[in-house]
């Protein structure tokens, strides 16, 4: 007696106890099943039903905007860098949608508190994001979904959504544009004068050095430096042919050729020195003509050439620079101004002719599985706490005889 205690106490349950577990407790099993997917059918028909509208909307563009550098960036073969930068256009247009601002836009054009039955904007707005579902699909488009039980109101909803993002993006593109505006008029405002100042240094530059032209006056002066030397030169070889065919030095032609060379020789001195015409020793009217020449001295080309280089570049950096913020202010005055639509709908929302909610035959089907595994599991683990206790029970008698 005691060997066979021992035996049935240390048996263990098997598949067969299982089964027979489960037909003693199938009617369990099935009547619970029946009954919660029935308490299941009747709730649902007293669930009010929702209606969904759904938007479909095409992603933004990627803008690039900047001050001329970042332009010139973009047109270079490298990837756009993101500095502090994590979402996409279309992130943002998410983003906007799912705002709180947006919902409370959402609440009081449609008074949805009332709709609601709340009293609180915090519980309308949570009411709301529940109802509210805002995503991108796979091809990369803008789903918004809206539930709501009348299915006017949902698609006047969804719509509605659509015309808040376009003005919201509109708000907050023209806040931007008027800032960056009044920025870029103070600094042109700033380099205009800048750009005057630099003009002036430029114009006194050439009225004190008569630079008005450096490269084709510097050409000009050697031209007419190398002739002069060249006729210098031809005259002395004539005078030197008419002393050596006996002609005298105070000879008439003698004096005259040597009168000729000699003005040559200052008017060379001129142009390679600069020197002041009135310690040049020639007529006054020669004299004048050198106060009115346009040739530079060939000494001060290259150091009147570098300062006159220095300073036009001012101003040719000054006014790349101004026509640059005159781009910029016009681009900005266009962006402050502009009401064009920033949203592209691909699919507007329609009145809904089936209701989204509540899935009745889901409903039944999922409390139906889970009930049945409930009773199941049930009747599983009484069996296993029946054989639990009379294991227990066996194991007392043995110890105690």
């Amino acid at each position: 007696m005691n060997h066979s205690q021992a035996r049935n106490a240390d048996r263990q349950i098997d598949i067969l106890d299982l089964l027979a577990a489960l037909n003693s407790g199938k009617k369990l099993i099935i009547g619970a099943t029946l009954i919660l997917c029935t308490l299941a059918a009747v709730v649902s028909f007293f669930l009010p039903e929702e209606y969904q509208a759904r938007v479909q909307l095409l992603p933004p563009k990627e803008q690039r905007q900047g001050f001329g550098f970042s332009d010139l960036l973009a047109t270079l073969p490298i990837p756009a860098l993101r500095l502090g930068e994590k979402g996409t256009p279309a992130d943002i247009f998410i983003a906007i949608l799912k705002s709180p601002t947006m919902k409370r836009s959402m609440i009081d054009h449609f008074d949805l508190m009332q709709v609601y039955q709340v009293d609180l904007m915090e519980d309308a707005v949570e009411q709301l994001e529940q109802r509210t579902t805002v995503g991108k699909s796979e091809e990369g488009t803008i789903l918004l979904d809206v539930r709501d039980r009348s299915p006017e109101r949902a698609a006047a909803m969804a719509n509605q959504y659509v015309t808040l993002l376009d003005s919201t993006n509109q708000q907050l593109s023209r806040y931007s544009a008027t800032e960056r505006y009044q920025f870029v008029q103070e600094l042109k405002a700033t380099e205009t004068v800048k750009l005057e100042q630099a003009m002036d240094r430029l114009q006194s530059f050439q009225a004190e050095h008569n630079a008005i032209a450096i490269e084709d006056q510097a050409r000009a002066v050697i031209r007419a430096a190398a002739e002069m030397e060249m006729a210098s030169a031809e005259l002395e070889i004539t005078r030197q042919g008419l002393l050596a065919s006996g002609f005298s030095p105070d000879h008439p032609q003698v004096v005259k050729v040597q009168k000729e060379s000699s003005l040559r020789q200052q008017y060379l001195a001129f142009l390679r020195d600069g020197r002041d015409p009135e310690s040049v020793a020639v007529p006054q009217d020669f004299r004048l003509q050198l106060q009115e020449s346009l040739f530079l001295p060939l000494r001060s080309i290259p150091h009147v050439a570098q300062e006159y280089a220095n300073i036009e570049k001012d101003v040719l950096v000054q006014s790349a620079l101004l026509k640059l913020l005159m781009e910029q202010e016009a681009e900005s005055l266009i962006e402050a101004t502009n009401t064009t639509s920033t949203v592209q709908v691909l699919d507007q929302a329609t009145v809904p002719e089936r209701k989204a909610r509540p899935r009745r035959l889901l409903m039944v089907f999922v409390t139906g599985v889970l009930s049945a595994f409930a009773s199941t599991a049930y009747v599983m683990g009484r069996l296993y706490v029946v054989e639990l206790c009379e294991r227990w029970k066996t194991r007392q008698q043995v110890a105690s005889s």
